[in-house]
């Protein structure tokens, strides 16, 4: 099991275990503390992911296959009911090997669904960027142009305070590179961003 794998599947464990205790104990009981108060306006915070970024072409095949990766998340949302709320995001996951960096950072801008105080979803629409560099050389370093992206995600609360959550998070993002020059309805290489990990939100 790679490194950030590990580590995904240790920070999961870990918050687990916290939320553990709460989760079983059910509803408050009558005259108990009161729920938390609802969740709205601005929230910021950032994520710990492990995963994989990979790539695929037209023909189906994996450009070199799932590459295991590490990554983070910067956050801005803003709710404007306690259900629904927007969301800036900026994802980065990045995979070294031989002195060798591979970056690739998805940007978007979206929706924040929260159906249950504990369970958010999210989707949004922007740009991604792949970059490549060589630490053994200054200056070595290719990138390519920034391309449409999607990014959806999913979260799961397990520690709440009076200012702070944390959630388990899983989220995927796919970045289209190349034109459809085959003309199939779409892009002849994607890039994708999938990671696993934790959410800290500040409100």
């Amino acid at each position: 099991m790679s490194y950030p794998v590990r580590l995904a599947s240790i920070v999961g464990a870990a918050l687990l275990g916290v939320a553990s205790p709460a989760l079983a104990q059910g509803p408050a009981p009558a005259g108990g503390p009161p729920p938390p108060p609802e969740r709205l306006g601005w929230e910021l915070g950032f994520g710990l992911y492990g995963g994989e970024i990979n790539c695929e072409n037209e023909d189906g095949d994996f450009c070199d296959g799932a590459t295991e990766a590490g990554g983070f998340d910067l956050h801005a949302n803003y709710f404007f009911r306690p259900d629904l709320g927007l969301t800036f995001d900026v994802w980065p996951m990045v995979h070294t090997e031989d002195n060798w960096t591979f970056t690739h950072n998805i940007v978007t801008v979206g929706a924040k669904w929260r159906p249950a105080p504990i369970f958010t979803f999210t989707a949004g629409v922007g740009s991604a960027q792949a970059k490549l560099t060589y630490s053994r050389i200054l200056g070595i370093e290719a990138r390519t142009d920034a391309v449409p992206a999607i990014m959806l995600g999913a979260a799961v609360e397990v520690v709440r305070g009076k200012k702070l959550a944390i959630d388990l998070q899983a989220r995927i993002g796919v970045g289209f590179y190349d034109e459809d020059d085959d003309m199939n309805g779409q892009a002849d290489v994607v890039g994708r961003n999938v990671g696993v990990g934790a959410g800290f939100t500040w409100f």
